[in-house]
């Protein structure tokens, strides 16, 4: 008896996705579940050829572990310390996490969407895992650190060649008149505890986790750029903060020593850093609110 190639094909991917299904098409039980998994009578002449197959369980199971050990890599990649918290540094733990997080999505990876894949561990992290076990202190306020540096990063790709910014070349005068906003792969990330130490080394035993809230600002310059970290501070923060929109950068000088008594050169030098840097980008030269 011929099999159509596609029929196989698909009925491949359900035994794959499908556990139960898996397991009575190895313990020839799985006309049991025609009815429920709407196998006619084709699909069925496929698992029985499946099951008739030696190395039909050792190709699924290798598979299966494959796709664990990939999904381990990505995020130990994109969220190393979430990891760490969650397994200790144990590979084994890793590989019986990654595993029982790709099973509940029915086997269905991401694959080469690394930075989905992270969302959506994050997602099962928070909905699973966080609901069965007691976990480490800090661990959500790392996993949104991480998410943040993954969704700024994400973010990139829907970034037009043209929009990336260029350091401007301006005098005193031309800054002051120049109309500035924050560039668009940039970030502020605010968590309710100082974890710097373990965002530089990250070497969790290193350095203590600090009761204070901090802001850190992570921004990737260009497309040639890994993405940088910094702690900002609370007079910075109010500075970036002015410039969500475009803003002429006297004005924005002017506001902040009226209310706050900054002066206006040391705003001003920090926006030219900033331009440097590429965390703002100039809109226009010439007056603007």
């Amino acid at each position: 008896m011929s099999i159509d190639a596609r029929l196989a094909y698909d009925v491949w991917l359900q035994l794959i996705a499908d556990e139960e299904l898996y397991r009575a098409m190895l313990e020839g039980t799985h006309p049991a579940l025609a009815a429920s998994r709407e196998l006619d009578a084709d699909k069925l002449a496929v698992l029985d050829a499946f099951r008739a197959e030696k190395g039909t369980r050792w190709n699924i199971e290798n598979l299966r572990f494959r796709s664990a050990l990939e999904a381990g890599d990505t995020l130990n990649s994109y969220l190393p310390r979430t990891m760490r918290l969650l397994t200790n540094g144990d590979e084994n733990w890793l590989q019986d996490i990654c595993f029982e997080y790709l099973s509940f999505y029915r086997w269905k990876e991401h694959g080469h969407y690394r930075f989905a894949e992270c969302e959506r561990f994050a997602t099962y992290v928070r909905d699973r895992i966080m609901k069965r076990r007691v976990t480490p202190p800090h661990l959500e306020v790392a996993l949104d650190f991480e998410l943040g540096v993954v969704r700024l990063l994400k973010r990139t790709a829907q970034i037009a060649p043209e929009q990336w910014p260029v350091p401007p070349v301006l005098t005193d005068a031309q800054l002051a008149q120049a109309s500035v906003r924050r560039a668009h792969a940039v970030a502020l990330i605010d968590l309710p505890v100082d974890i710097r130490d373990w965002v530089e080394y990250a070497d969790l035993s290193r350095g203590a986790v600090r009761p204070e809230p901090v802001t850190f600002l992570v921004y990737v310059p260009s497309l040639a750029h890994v993405h940088r970290i910094k702690i900002l501070g609370e007079g910075p923060r109010i500075v970036l903060e002015r410039f969500a929109g475009d803003r002429r950068c006297a004005a924005v000088a002017a506001e902040l020593e009226a209310e706050l008594g900054l002066e206006p050169a040391e705003v001003l030098g920090l926006v030219r850093t900033w331009l440097d840097e590429r965390v703002l980008e100039v809109a226009s030269i010439g007056p603007s609110a």
